[in-house]
This record gives C-alpha cells, sequence and structure tokens, in this order.
C-alpha cells in the first residue's frame, strides 16, 4: 500500500511538471513580438520600440523592417469609404441671392436695361450678357 501511495505522488509530480513547462512554450509562442529596433548580433532577450543599445553586446539597435508587416496590412490598403457626391467644379456652394436687402442687383445690363440677375447672364430686354455691379456688395 505505501508503494502504491508514493508511485501515485512520484506520478502527479511528473505530470504537474509537464504541464507546468506545456504552459511556459504557450506564453512565449503567443507573446512574441515584432521589435521596431533589434541587435545584429540577434542576442537573446534583446529588442525594443525605442532606438538604443543592446544591453547583452551594447551594440546600436537598427531598424527592424519586419515590424511593419503587421498582419493588417497585408491584405492591401486601408479600405477608405468612398465619396459618392458629384463634383461642383467652378460653382459657389449656395449662389448669392439676384438682390442684396436694399434691393440692388448683383448683375446689371450695361444698357442700363430694367432687371437683373444673381449671376452674369443674358439680359431679358436687350441679350447683352449681364457685368458684375459692385453696388451690390455695398
Amino acid at each position: 500500500m505505501r508503494l502504491l501511495v508514493i508511485l501515485c505522488v512520484f506520478l502527479i509530480t511528473i505530470s504537474c511538471k509537464e504541464e507546468k513547462t506545456k504552459k511556459v512554450s504557450e506564453i512565449n509562442t503567443t507573446t512574441a513580438k515584432v521589435q521596431h529596433y533589434i541587435c545584429d548580433n540577434k542576442c537573446e532577450n534583446s529588442g525594443s520600440d525605442a532606438v538604443g543599445n543592446c544591453p547583452t553586446c551594447n551594440t546600436p539597435y537598427t531598424h527592424n523592417p519586419a515590424f511593419h508587416n503587421s498582419d493588417f496590412l497585408k491584405s492591401g490598403p486601408l479600405k477608405v469609404p468612398e465619396n459618392n457626391q458629384a463634383p461642383t467644379a467652378n460653382t459657389p456652394a449656395s449662389p448669392s441671392p439676384a438682390q442684396n436687402s436694399l434691393g440692388v442687383y448683383h448683375y446689371t445690363c450695361a444698357n442700363s436695361c430694367n432687371g437683373g440677375s444673381g449671376t452674369a447672364s443674358k439680359c431679358n430686354s436687350c441679350g447683352e450678357t449681364l457685368t458684375h455691379n459692385s453696388a451690390y456688395h455695398n
């Protein structure tokens, strides 16, 4: 009976050690991180996110281009929403009103015809192109 108890204790201690070893190796593989700066001599436990020197051999770190090969960039460029609005070439965001608060037209006829417009269109009376009226802005 005593031999059986000793054998059980021995088996339990061996199985616990193996389980701990597995967990440590799993942690090392899952937390392995690509460092931004690395030692050219590949010293163990060296590398950093900032420029500096290797603590083991005191060699200056060099830039690690593999740091920029993150998984989210491997699938291609980042998706940016498209702008589906129609372009507004040479048109103001909102056209100015034909008349200001004093009733002065923005564009008037150079032939002194009555009326005017908010754009440089044709005069309704004589057909001439309306000209800018600077008095509109006063």
